[in-house]
């Protein structure tokens, strides 16, 4: 999800040694040290985004027959030739974009048509710290700024039951660059960064006073159905970040309930 701290995350698995591309958008005075995304990759989704109908921050939520059809597959063709045209050749690759777990349908075709072998790094982020960013940037409403997160974390997650997958919150990270950048390496069986590597990660670009907000846990407003689906999401998915619980059948089955309560408290059309 956007303002999750995604560019702190990908800046990390690149001292793991992850090429990211060699066309990244460079700094910006809301994100000073840069946002780690490959240009191609971002007009990508987006027009994938724009031939869905629906913009970056439209709560508006996706089916998977959406990305059937002939416009899907000439924007899954161009994505294949990208990649194999511009990563496939690295040994350890991979791309940053928010957008991509609300496309996510799209990428995983993709990349099995590749052959890549496919991994994913989940960031997570207080659902309070993002309301308050999005609020601060377009005056977006804090059940606007709920659903939002819920249209981009809940309906597609799922697809990843089977796939390596871990899950890494943004203030962990703050908190303890150093070990949460081991524990990323760690589950998802990339090389450990050299000391000169680790100490620019965690004292040069990782920058407390770049977050204006922090919230616990029990800090997200529940007064809506919005908003407890957001309360009961986050918290799922925290005990995978925290490593109190793994992505399991449990897991998976807890998800699946809050992807029905989705589609019941606020009238989300079906998955088909």
């Amino acid at each position: 999800m956007h303002r999750s701290g995604t560019s702190a995350v990908a800046r990390g698995l690149r001292a793991l040694s992850v090429y990211l591309g060699d066309d990244l958008y460079g700094a910006h005075p809301e994100n000073p040290t840069g946002y780690f995304e490959d240009r191609s990759v971002v007009e990508l989704d987006e027009r994938v985004l724009k031939a869905l109908g629906v913009r970056w921050d439209d709560v508006t939520p996706l089916k998977p027959r959406q990305f059937s059809g002939l416009r899907m597959w000439r924007l899954r063709r161009e994505a294949r030739r990208y990649l194999r045209r511009s990563f496939l050749s690295q040994p350890l690759w991979g791309f940053k974009d928010p957008r991509t777990i609300r496309l996510l349908p799209f990428w995983l075709r993709t990349l099995r048509d590749c052959g890549a072998t496919d991994a994913y790094l989940l960031v997570i982020r207080n659902p309070s710290s993002i309301a308050a960013s999005l609020f601060a940037r377009q005056a977006m409403e804090l059940q606007t700024a709920q659903r939002l997160w819920l249209v981009y974390m809940v309906p597609f997650l799922d697809q990843l039951a089977h796939k390596p997958l871990a899950v890494v919150d943004y203030d962990l990270l703050i908190a303890d660059p150093r070990g949460q950048l081991a524990r990323i390496a760690d589950k998802l069986g990339l090389p450990l960064p050299g000391a000169a590597q680790l100490d620019d990660f965690a004292g040069d670009f990782l920058d407390a006073r770049h977050r204006h907000t922090v919230f616990s846990p029990d800090q997200i407003d529940a007064s809506t159905d919005a908003g407890r689906l957001t309360r009961d999401a986050f918290a799922l998915l925290y005990e995978l970040a925290t490593d109190r619980a793994q992505a399991d059948d449990r897991f998976w089955s807890a998800w699946k309930r809050i992807q029905a309560e989705c589609r019941t408290r606020l009238a989300w059309p079906g998955t088909a």
